[in-house]
Order: structure tokens, then C-alpha cells, then sequence
């Protein structure tokens, strides 16, 4: 057999215990093995992660010992860890007595239902796992919590956790690093920063947790400072290459295009195969009214993979800054024919048509955009505002409707259905959407009157705006 790593190894009884039983295993023989001996093998198993083997020792040592209640516990944990719940809460409804004062049947537990979608079922023998283990036993009773969470996509409770965590151990550096991972994951950016700095301050050589800093920024729009943390994860490992392509991005984002084409190109050299990477150069091209050589990025790209749609995408805008109208929409259609997914290509087309003056094509386009991105805002008013402007209202009105569907609290889509619902007369309608609105943003209401002007005079609306 061949010699293995691991902290069971270094314990003469417990590797003597397992080549023992790898020896049974392979002879058929049998060898008596007490439980506390079974239990050292299946952890030496699961410290060397070869959950198949621990799982075969656990059920062979329930075989010769079919009462313990401590391989039965066992089984269960090595179920949650390989995602059979329903089998695990079968073990652990076996050994029911432990639950008095073993913390560990409480924790397996709590990852049982929760992985059976019943995390809120799982928060009283969480808890209760943390009030029965030693104080050396919480901080990774904390994690293994809060980790079970995350798997699961409740960040919102695996960050309850961790704050308690964190508050029985304030100086552990490893929750402040998952709180920052989970509050990035629940949008808060703000909160997210705040505990990967926390991290930093006690750890600040860390190139990774600067990378997810940058990240952060970046998507708090904040690139001056998303640059600056990319700029300290290339200064502590130079061999960074996604900081260096991050960074290159975050340039992008701040308009410092020749900063950015300079990162990309460097970037490059490393990674000859990224056509991201130069379509990205490309688009800055663009954005430096080098139309020639955005062109030359683009027709680079086609020559080494004539079926990368964004390039064809990319050629598209170029010919529309260029006024080559026809060139730019049959590049749209180059690019929607390799993929016919592509919400931009699609959003872009229908303003090209609607320029083209071909209104059907152009609301045919922006619905398509709609429906493979119901969250594209954009194409959703764009199809809105030309239903109207070709007599159609009442289109205006089921585009609008349908994109308040998913996306209940923007007030700008319910200002602009008021004003669009008073233009059809219903203004009984139009003035509850216009109190909608109004209560999620009291400040933007004049979104309304310039669609429909008269829509002021409503009793209803000047008492609102007028209190």
C-alpha cells in the first residue's frame, strides 16, 4: 500500500488499525476491530477524503458492531457530507439518546434539514449544537454552520451565524473572510468590504482576499478603488493573472482606455488564446473613436475563430458609430445567427431598426431582448416608448405591466405605466400606479407629465405631490 499523508498517520495505532483493515478488505478475511478502532479508520478516511472508503468502514464496523450508537452517528455525518439527507435523519432517528449532550447529532442534524430545505427547522439544533460544545469546539461548530448555509444559498442566515461567530471569537480572521464573502453574495457591498478589510487588517498579505476586494468595488462601481485593490494583488504575487485582467476591466469601466488596451495586451502575453481579452481592447477602441482599429481587433478575432459572436457584435457598433447602417445590421444578424441568445445583440438591432425606420422589426427585437433578459430595463421602456409613438398605448401598457412583473420596486417603470394608463383614459388606474410609485420615490413623479402633460391637473395627484 502505498504511504499516505495526514495528522491519523502520524499515530502508530491508528495506521497500524488501518493496514490492517485494508488488509481484510483485500483477503476476505476477518479481523476483530473495536468501535473507538473503526471510528480512528473512518476519520483517517475522511482527513484523506476518501469518503467512499470511510463510508464502506463505517457500514462494515456496523456490521460487527450494530449497536454503537457513535458509527451510527458517524454514518449520518458521512451522508450529509455526500448530500443523501433523508438517509442521514434515518441513522441519526436511530440514536436519538445522543441528543442530550452530543453537540455533533445536533449540528449533523441541523446540515441534514438543511439540505433538505428546511433550514428554518434546522436553526433550533444549531443552536443547540453551540450550547453543548466546548469553547474549542465553537469556532468550528460556527463554520461548519455557517458553511452548510452557504451550500445551501441562505446566505441571509449562514451571516447570522458568522456574526455570532464572531462575536465569541472577535480576533478569528476566518469570519470576518466568510462574512465578506456572503454579504457580497446578498448585494450589500458596503457590509462586504467592511469585513474583508477587517480581514486585512490582521492578514494583510493576502492576494486573493484583495482580488475579492476589487471584485467588490468593482461592482459597487467604485473602479478607482476596485483598481487600487487589483494593484495590490498583482504587487503580492505578480503571476495574478486574473487581478491583471480584472484591473485591465476596472480601467475599462473608469474610461482609462489606454491604461485598460495596456493591461489587456499584457495580459495577453500570458494568455495568447483570450479573445475576450481583445475583444475587449476592441470595445476601448471604440470608446477612443479608433473606429480602424477596433476593426482590425474584431476581423483578428474572426480570422482565428470565425464563430466568436462578439466580434461580429463588436463590428456592429463600429458601423454604427461609422453610419453604415446596413453593414451594422447585417453584422447584428451575423452575431444573432451563432447566438441566437444574445439579449445586447438583440436590444441593439431593434434601435438599428427603429433608425432604419422598421418599427416592427424594432419592437420584435426588444421583446425578443425582454425575454432572454427580464431584467433588461432598457429594451423593456425601449419597446414601451415605441408602442406609443406608433398609436399603440395599449402595447405600451402590457410591455410595462408584464416588466413590473418582475421587477416590482423599480418606480420608474410604474411612473411611466401611469402616464401611458391616463393617456388611454383610465385615470383611475393611472392615479393608483401613480401612488405606487410615489411611495417608493417621491422625487421623480415629472417622469409622468412628460409623457402625458395634462396628467398634472388630476385632484388626485396635485394633493400627493402638493402635501
Amino acid at each position: 500500500m502505498q504511504e499516505r499523508a495526514g495528522e491519523y498517520y502520524e499515530n502508530w495505532e491508528v495506521s497500524s488499525s488501518v493496514k490492517r483493515y485494508e488488509a481484510m478488505r483485500k483477503n476476505g478475511s476477518f479481523i476483530y476491530f473495536d468501535v473507538e478502532q473503526f471510528e480512528d479508520i473512518v476519520n483517517f478516511y475522511i482527513d484523506t477524503n476518501q469518503l467512499n472508503n470511510a463510508q464502506d468502514a463505517c457500514n462494515t464496523g456496523l456490521t460487527i458492531h450494530p449497536g454503537s450508537a457513535e458509527l451510527k452517528l458517524k454514518n449520518a455525518q458521512l451522508l450529509v457530507g455526500r448530500g443523501n439527507p433523508t438517509e442521514a435523519l434515518n441513522w441519526l432517528n436511530q440514536v436519538s439518546e445522543m441528543q442530550l449532550g452530543n453537540h455533533e447529532y445536533h449540528l449533523t442534524k441541523g446540515m441534514a434539514l438543511v439540505l433538505s430545505g428546511f433550514a428554518s427547522k434546522a436553526q433550533p439544533f444549531f443552536d443547540k449544537a453551540i450550547e453543548l460544545g466546548t469553547t474549542d469546539e465553537k469556532v468550528e461548530i460556527f463554520l461548519n454552520i455557517g458553511e452548510a448555509l452557504e451550500n445551501s444559498g441562505d446566505f441571509q442566515l449562514a451571516i447570522k451565524y458568522y456574526l455570532q461567530g464572531s462575536g465569541f471569537f472577535p480576533n478569528d480572521e476566518e469570519f470576518f473572510f466568510r462574512l465578506g464573502y456572503c454579504y457580497d453574495r446578498t448585494a450589500d457591498y458596503d457590509q462586504s468590504i467592511r469585513y474583508y478589510e477587517k480581514y486585512l487588517d490582521s492578514n494583510p498579505f493576502s492576494e486573493n482576499v484583495w482580488f475579492n476586494v476589487g471584485i467588490i468595488y468593482n461592482k459597487a462601481n467604485n473602479f478607482a478603488k476596485a483598481i487600487e485593490a487589483y494593484e495590490f494583488a498583482l504587487a503580492l504575487d505578480g503571476s495574478h493573472f486574473d487581478a491583471l485582467f480584472n484591473k485591465a476591466n476596472a480601467l475599462a469601466n473608469a474610461e482609462r482606455h489606454p491604461e485598460a488596451i495596456a493591461d489587456y495586451e499584457a495580459y495577453l502575453k500570458v494568455n495568447e488564446s483570450s479573445l475576450t481579452a481583445k475583444y475587449y481592447i476592441g470595445e476601448c477602441y471604440i470608446q477612443l473613436k479608433d473606429f480602424n482599429k477596433a476593426l482590425d481587433c474584431f476581423d483578428d478575432i474572426i480570422t482565428e475563430n470565425n464563430a466568436f459572436a462578439e466580434a461580429y457584435y463588436g463590428k456592429a457598433l463600429v458601423y454604427e458609430e461609422l453610419e453604415q447602417l446596413e453593414n451594422a445590421k447585417d453584422m447584428y444578424l451575423k452575431t444573432l445567427a451563432i447566438d441566437k441568445e444574445n439579449s445586447d445583440a438583440h436590444f441593439s438591432l431593434g434601435g438599428l431598426y427603429d433608425r432604419l425606420g422598421e418599427p416592427e422589426k424594432a419592437i420584435e427585437s426588444y421583446f425578443k431582448a425582454t425575454q432572454i433578459n427580464k431584467f433588461d430595463i432598457e429594451a423593456w421602456f425601449a419597446n414601451a416608448e415605441l408602442h406609443a409613438r406608433v398609436g399603440n398605448p395599449e402595447g405600451a401598457v402590457t410591455m410595462l405591466t408584464e416588466a413590473i412583473d418582475y421587477m416590482p420596486d423599480f418606480p420608474d417603470l410604474i411612473y411611466t405605466l401611469a402616464a401611458y394608463l391616463f393617456l388611454l383614459g383610465n385615470t383611475e388606474a393611472s392615479v393608483l400606479w401613480f401612488k405606487n410609485a410615489f411611495l417608493l420615490d417621491p422625487d421623480n413623479y415629472q417622469l409622468v407629465f412628460d409623457i402625458a402633460p395634462d396628467a398634472q391637473h388630476l385632484p388626485e395627484i396635485k394633493q400627493l405631490i402638493l402635501k
